[in-house]
């Protein structure tokens, strides 16, 4: 069915738009041009005005190929690397103080792929989405906010803020794309379980003597994981996962006492392969937690994003399993009866139930590495040295590794969920 052979969903019941997206963040505004293409009428609500103006340090995120593969499909993929990208072709794990490390190659990969990831800026990934965004139907509320919103059987009624000035639309679905701290998670009533890791996340982009040569490292610490990422100029983002005290001491360090800790850090094995750290940028801090909606959709509701989970960044997997929330729900809603009513009950549980499998495996997986790595009861170390000096030789759990860290574990299991409910 064509995009012009499909009817509109909600032209009979007078809602203003079919799909209403709260939240302009890469979710919510890709999340548009996704449901714009099926021919939906789309409003697309931020809070604030866009900025894709570079930072210091620079807010990177890390894209595996499954990412690549879908905003390729949307076009996308050139403009957003236009300017560069990090290339992850290898990723090494080690632990410091401790024997074996595994090794990672997009060579190895069957058929073999040029890279496992990118890392890009926000504002590198925002910016052409935008761009495609004015040149779309798309409806851009912005600066707005939703005040409250009221579920109906047939719509959803909205009352928005914008320009000191209140207003009413309505929509067949409502998405929350707003991020950890949803208020259209929290407004309609769905509560979250998980934790607070008692974690912060240090970020900063480092230099190096000898360069990243397309490299990802993974350091695995008691205290938590430090990650170098690659950046296209050369440089490492870095992600460092500290206790509240070892952040606040981070934050007070001049560049000498951080470089010198930092080093110390990442260990012996990790300083040979990239030599020294030679410069770095300012440094901020976030908290980490775990954070899964109860629900990830109700009858004319759905979440997606950080609206619907937030994971650990030791894996580098909250941006690509937003990403597949997206594919996700524009499945659900590209079939006959969505197009009748996007926001019907049926339709959100399909979507519901497509992403609750992927999402509870990437938060299990992730909660793994963390514990696992973290554990000083006695023997763990040893077993951990065993595993990281046996991997290497264990060729179907590292291809196993490796097809979940391109993504195409998931692209394959989403396909298969697709086609299967097709069917």
């Amino acid at each position: 069915m064509t995009a012009t052979e499909k009817s509109t969903g909600n032209a009979a019941s007078g809602s203003d738009f079919d799909v209403v997206i709260v939240g302009g963040g890469a979710i919510g505004a890709t999340l548009a041009l996704q449901l714009e293409r099926l021919a939906y009428r789309v409003a697309l609500i931020e809070r604030s005005t866009p900025s894709f103006a570079s930072t210091n340090p620079e807010r990177v995120i890390a894209l595996n190929y499954g990412s690549r593969c879908h905003l390729e499909k949307l076009g996308l993929w050139n403009d957003i690397t236009a300017n560069g990208a990090g290339n992850i072709r290898h990723i090494v794990v080690t632990e410091p103080g401790n024997r074996g490390r595994v090794d990672l190659d997009a060579a190895d990969e069957t058929p073999a792929m040029d890279e496992l990831g990118y890392v890009v800026e926000m504002g590198q990934l925002l910016a052409p989405i935008y761009r495609r965004l004015q040149e779309s139907t798309v409806e851009m509320i912005a600066p707005a906010s939703v005040r409250r919103f009221e579920r109906r059987e047939q719509q959803v009624i909205m009352q928005i803020q914008r320009d000191g000035q209140a207003s009413e639309i309505t929509a067949a679905l409502l998405v929350g794309a707003d991020g950890v701290n949803s208020q259209i998670r929290r407004q309609a009533g769905i509560g979250v379980s998980g934790w607070d890791y008692n974690r912060f996340g240090m970020v900063a982009s480092v230099s190096c003597e000898q360069g990243h040569a397309n490299t990802a490292h993974e350091c695995f610490r008691a205290s938590g994981p430090l990650a170098f990422l690659p950046l296209a100029d050369g440089r490492f983002s870095i992600v460092w996962a500290a206790t509240p005290a070892e952040a606040t001491q981070l934050l007070a360090m001049s560049d000498a006492q951080f470089i010198a800790a930092l080093s110390k850090a990442a260990g012996s094995a990790t300083m040979r392969k990239i030599g020294a750290i030679t410069a770095t940028s300012r440094r901020a801090n976030f908290p980490l937690e775990l954070t899964i909606a109860n629900s990830f959709a109700l009858p004319r509701l759905a979440l997606v994003g950080n609206a619907a989970h937030t994971v650990h960044p030791v894996a580098g997997q909250g941006m690509n399993l937003g990403l597949r929330d997206v594919t996700a729900l524009a499945a659900a809603l590209d079939s006959e009866l969505a197009h009748c009513d996007p926001g019907r009950s049926i339709v959100m549980q399909a979507y519901a139930e497509a992403r609750r499998a992927d999402t509870l495996a990437v938060a299990g997986f992730t909660e793994c590495m963390v514990h696992v790595f973290g554990s000083a009861a006695p023997g763990v170390k040893w077993l951990r040295g065993m595993g990281l000096q046996t991997m290497p030789r264990a060729k179907r759990l590292s291809a196993l590794l490796l097809k979940q860290a391109s993504g195409l574990a998931q692209m394959r299991e989403q396909h298969e969920r697709q086609n299967g409910v097709a069917a």
